[in-house]
């Protein structure tokens, strides 16, 4: 190859050179310089042409650099953004926290009664405790609210709650649903972890245990045991760090002589056993139950604060309440919902509960209460010369029609005349309130 020789080439080599090292520091601020070198008409034209190429590559090189360190900072602030909403998730789900360990605070659950007191007293004994505990009660007697009591007071309050209603699951599926189930066991089925694993370090609620299944209850039995289980078509056994509380509404000792309860399980879970009163063993809890229910309801529906009269408040006390605590909720809710001003009167509650005698309630029972602490109860509408004692003993001069009919009212105006939607509000179909409205109105079934 021919040697050419120019002045300006060792100058240019020494520049190449230079600019090749500093842009493996990332500087690429000399390709002026190259240019300023080839722009001599004398400069050999190859080594121009290789110097010029030299200085397009830089360029187009800058201009990605300066496309990438574009799309560095928009990375950066993404990324700084990234960490700002993770701290405030963390503050967020912290704050969540506290509030649920408030929320289910054995000193925020009202009950003010002997029974309930107990009660409340025991959970606080051993909800930093990893004992089973057996919870038992009538339906709507607050089962679930005493086992996330249990969790949110515990060492576990940072781990799952999980409940699962027992009843609900199908024998068929039970493994799967509790154990869990491995990828290629059936076509299709991908790995799942259980209910059992998802509450691993937490709390698992086995809601309604006295419906489960006998082949069932031997499963659960032996994980029980073992402190391990195994997903459905797996072979590795998975150790478990779990608080079993189970709740039922049964006699579970009658289901064992009746052999369709497992007498070790249950003196597997019946570690700590807690036994909830029903309603209608505790009326001096509920003003306090019903203060919080028209709370809750009354900021729910951006109703404004609603007021018991006394007659109302006799009914709602000296009811039987089957349902207990969920029945009263459900009634306050429905009060709420179909009010049209700031009382509650005697007239307003469902019919099988204004249909009763008028009580005479203990004082004990309904107890000072301040603005603050229990729903207001209106002072007495009876004139003050009428006798009170009969007052209490008789039946309510209103008839059922006559409920029927102010409830119907009621809901329609809450609808306003939609049909469809009173009898949404009534608990009732569309059918059955036009049966009521023509045996109350007339063969027309119209107001």
């Amino acid at each position: 190859m021919e040697k050419i020789d120019h002045p300006e080439i060792d100058r240019l080599l020494e520049t190449m050179e230079r600019v090749c090292h500093e842009l493996a520091w990332g500087r690429y601020d000399r390709v002026e310089e190259l240019f300023d070198l080839t722009g001599n008409p004398d400069f050999p034209r190859r080594i121009a042409n290789l110097a010029e190429s030299f200085g397009m590559m830089l360029i187009k090189v800058e201009a990605r650099e300066y496309r990438m360190e574009g799309m560095l900072a928009d990375l950066r602030r993404s990324s700084d953004e990234l960490e700002l909403a993770r701290r405030q998730l963390l503050k967020e789900n912290e704050n969540l926290k506290n509030g649920l360990m408030d929320r289910f605070s054995s000193r925020r659950i009202i009950g003010q009664s002997p029974c309930m007191q107990a009660v409340l007293q025991q959970v606080a004994r051993i909800a930093d405790t990893s004992v089973n505990v057996l919870i038992s009660g009538e339906t709507g007697t607050g089962k679930e609210l005493i086992a996330k009591a249990l969790h949110y007071n515990s060492l576990r309050k940072s781990k799952p709650f999980i409940a699962v209603n027992c009843s609900a699951v199908p024998e068929s599926l039970f493994e799967s649903e509790l154990f869990g189930i491995e990828k290629g066991v059936a076509t299709g089925v991908q790995m799942r972890q259980g209910l059992m694993e998802l509450a691993q370090g937490g709390t698992l609620l086995l809601d309604e245990i006295g419906d489960m299944p006998l082949t069932s209850q031997a499963k659960i039995l032996r994980v029980l045991e073992e402190r391990e289980l195994t997903r459905v078509g797996g072979v590795r056994p998975i150790p478990l760090d779990v608080r079993i509380v189970a709740a039922t509404n049964k006699d579970l000792q009658n289901e064992m002589h009746a052999d369709r309860f497992r007498q070790d399980l249950y003196f597997r879970l019946n570690v700590v056993s807690l036994a909830l009163p029903p309603l209608r063993n505790r009326p001096e809890d509920i003003p306090l139950l019903l203060q919080r229910f028209l709370e809750i309801h009354c900021g729910k529906m951006n109703r404004p604060m609603l007021r018991i009269d006394k007659n109302a408040l006799n009914a709602l006390m000296n009811f039987e309440w089957p349902g207990n605590v969920r029945e009263l909720e459900n009634e306050v809710e429905r009060l709420v919902a179909l009010s049209y001003d700031k009382n509650i009167r005697l007239e307003d509650l469902s019919s099988r509960i204004s249909s009763g005698k008028i009580m005479e309630i203990p004082a004990s029972a309904m107890g000072e209460q301040s603005p603050d602490s229990g729903p207001a109860a209106e002072p007495d509408t009876v004139e003050a010369s009428a006798d009170r004692e009969k007052l209490r003993k008789v039946i309510p001069a209103v008839t059922l029609a006559d409920s029927e009919k102010k409830l119907i009212e009621n809901a329609l105006k809450a609808a306003r005349g939609n049909k469809s939607q009173a009898a949404r509000l009534l608990g009732i179909s569309r059918e059955g309130l036009r049966k009521k409205l023509k045996r109350l109105y007339g063969s027309e079934g119209e107001l």
